[in-house]
This record gives structure tokens, sequence and C-alpha cells, in this order.
């Protein structure tokens, strides 16, 4: 993997070769210097860009891994509305938790995608991309108490701890909101090839090493320069990520497993009910069938008709044909012009029975005399009284 040090917007780009840097114009001369010589020449090569930090945006914040899991990526965008020019929804985010303080780093989107057309113009594909700060060696002192600072003509940087670093504007500003510092450790810039075997120099310039000395700060020169971190891919701070050949994550993965297994049993609960129905629709077709036979043995029941079509005509006839259902149709009229209130109709193949509700005995028996009268025959039997002086009586 080629490793390249892009230290600001318009400066020579650094590349780690034979465990020192080397600078190049640009990509151009990358690309005919590392790129177009390797054995590799004919495929894109893999690229680790440690990118300016002063394009990266920090944030801490002492919410809990938990609340910031439920604020999602859109709300942890909303915590850099007051600092980033860029429209927060175009911010990658990254998170480092730790035990009392989470981290949040923030790009802009349209930065990465700029250094990845520049990379592929020049031949190469990139699979890491660092804040430069990372470069720096950790300060072994906590607490604020040490910081490492590299200053080159093309940028100035300062580490405070493993995952805080940002790039320096203007360093007297820096010094007053570090209040416990007390050392400053310094590294050879990488400009001067000659610095790293040096014990004598102060790694930094006339002016910064008169400002450590007025803030009573201890400088302590190291004679090792930045280096290059080891399997950038998997660094936390890692913005590049890639989209093609992706992989599901485990949630959208589980997500679809459930909803596959909802269809599939969904599917399978239809089929089952499909199954249930068309049998007792087969069930109930033969009983009708069956018992259509038994009413009329001489005719088979069509299947390409009603029912009801078929036994309109027949219970007509049959209505027609009973004595007893004939004997009602005669007798209703009859009871509506007496304004008699019948009650308890019994139909038997025969007879009929029911009974008759009047205000006194005398209606009741002038009621069986007009029945007697139509050629019916009638008689009234079991004669009583109500509390509200109705007789009733059963014909």
């Amino acid at each position: 993997m080629l490793q390249v040090w892009l230290r600001g917007q318009h400066s020579p780009l650094a590349v780690w070769h034979n465990q020192q840097w080397q600078t190049v114009d640009g990509w151009q001369q990358l690309h005919d210097t590392y790129v177009n010589t390797s054995p590799r020449a004919n495929s894109s090569q893999a690229l680790c860009l440690y990118f300016p930090t002063s394009h990266m945006l920090q944030v801490d914040t002492e919410l809990s891994t938990s609340q910031l899991k439920q604020l999602g990526n859109t709300g942890k965008q909303y915590l850099f509305e007051e600092t980033s020019l860029t429209p927060i929804e175009q911010l990658t985010i990254k998170q480092i938790s730790q035990t009392t303080t989470s981290y949040l780093y923030a790009l802009a989107q349209s930065d990465i995608d700029t250094w990845q057309q520049s990379a592929t113009l020049a031949g190469l594909s990139i699979s890491a991309l660092i804040p430069d700060f990372l470069l720096l060696p950790t300060p072994e002192e906590g607490a604020g108490q040490q910081i490492v600072l590299y200053q080159d003509t093309e940028t100035t940087l300062l580490r405070q701890s493993e995952y805080q670093g940002l790039a320096v504007s203007y360093l007297p500003l820096l010094f007053e909101r570090l209040p416990y510092l007390s050392e400053v450790c310094t590294l050879p810039a990488i400009s001067d090839s000659k610095v790293a075997n040096s014990t004598n120099t102060n790694n930094v310039t006339a002016e910064t090493a008169s400002l450590i000395s007025d803030q009573q700060l201890l400088l302590t020169p190291l004679t090792l320069g930045p280096k290059p971190i080891d399997y950038p891919e998997r660094q936390t701070l890692n913005f590049f990520v890639k989209t093609s050949n992706a992989k599901l994550s485990p949630y959208l993965r589980i997500t679809m497993m459930v909803a596959l297994s909802a269809l599939v049993l969904q599917m399978a609960a239809d089929a089952v009910q499909w199954y249930r129905y068309d049998t007792a629709t087969s069930a109930t077709e033969q009983a009708i069938a069956t018992q259509y036979q038994s009413w009329f043995a001489d005719e088979r029941l069509n299947p390409r008709t009603k029912l009801e079509t078929q036994m309109r005509d027949k219970l007509r006839s049959g209505t027609q044909s009973s004595p007893s259902m004939a004997a009602l149709a005669r007798i209703s009229p009859l009871i509506k012009q007496s304004s008699l209130q019948a009650q308890a109709l019994t139909i038997q193949p025969n007879t009929l029975s029911f009974t008759i509700i009047a205000p006194d005995r005398a209606s009741l028996d002038k009621f069986a005399t007009t029945l007697n009268e139509q050629g019916l025959s009638a008689s009234l039997e079991r004669v009583n009284s109500n509390e509200q002086g109705q007789f009733s009586g059963q014909i």
C-alpha cells in the first residue's frame, strides 16, 4: 500500500518510501514516479492518504454511548451544526467512546470525493483516509501535561492524546487553552533529511522556540519524525468507506430474515386456510346433493344451476299442495278482519293449532263460528282470562 501525506491543499505530496518521506509536486508526478514504475502498473494500487487535520471537525460530548446511539447518524450530524460550514447532511461521522467522554469527528463528503477523484486520475484507489495528526507519536504524559508538536513550512500539527489532535493556526492562543501544559515535544520536519540525525536542533522555528520559553514550558526535541501507522484500514478514524461489494450489516441481515420468515409463515397460513375452505366447500356441496336426492329421488341436482333456482318451484308447489298451508292462507285474512291477535302457531300435516287473544269471550265464540261458516272444521278449547280482562282460547 502506498502511503501519502497531503499536508495542505496546494502543498507537495509526501510519500513514505524506504522508511523515509519523499516529496513530489503533485498527483501526476506521484503517478509517474511511484505508480507508473510499479509492477502493478496495469492495476489500481491501494492508497492510504493522510489528509490535513484542518479539514476535520471534532466535538467532545458527555453523552453516553446509548444516548448517541438513540440520536442516530442524523442527530450526531446536528452536533456539528454550529461549527460546520458544510451542510450537516453532507458530513461523514466517526465516533470514539471512552469511559466518561465520547469524541465525535466529522469530515465533509465533498472532500472525500475530491481526494478520491485525484487518486483515481493517478491510477490509485483509496483504501484509507486518516487525519494526519495520527502520524505524530502519542504523548507519554496524559491530562494535557504533555503535547507533541510538528512544524514545517506547510503545516503545524499538535497531538494531545491517542485520539485528540489538531492543526494549529495560532500557537499562542493554543497554549492559553492548555492550562496544565508543562512539556512540548517537537519532531523534525520531513523536508530536512539531516534533522533526523541531529540532536542539537529544537525541530521548530526560532519564533516557536521563543514562545515555548516565554510560557516557561519544557522543550524536548525528538529524533524520530512523523511515521505512518500500522494497518491504516483498521484505524477507527479511517473515513473512507467502500461503497461496492459491501456486506450487509448484522442488523439488516436479521431484519431481512425476520421479514422473510414472516412472509413464508403468512403464505403457509393462507395455504392452510384455503385448503380448509376448499374442504368445507366440497363437503357442503356433497351434503346438499345428498339431501336433494333424498327429497327428490327421481331428479338429480344440477351443479351448474343455482340451488335456489331449482328449489323455488318445488317449494312453491309443495306449499300449495299442503292442506295445513292452504288452511293458513284462508285463516290469516279472517284474523286481520276481526282485529284479534294470534299466537303460538303450530303446523302439522293435516291440522293447525294457534291461540287467539280477544277482549271478551263472545269474540272468541264468534271467530270460531266464522271459521266453521267458511268450511273449516274449527273448535274453541281451553278458554282462559288474564288480569287485564282479556280472554285467550286455542283454536
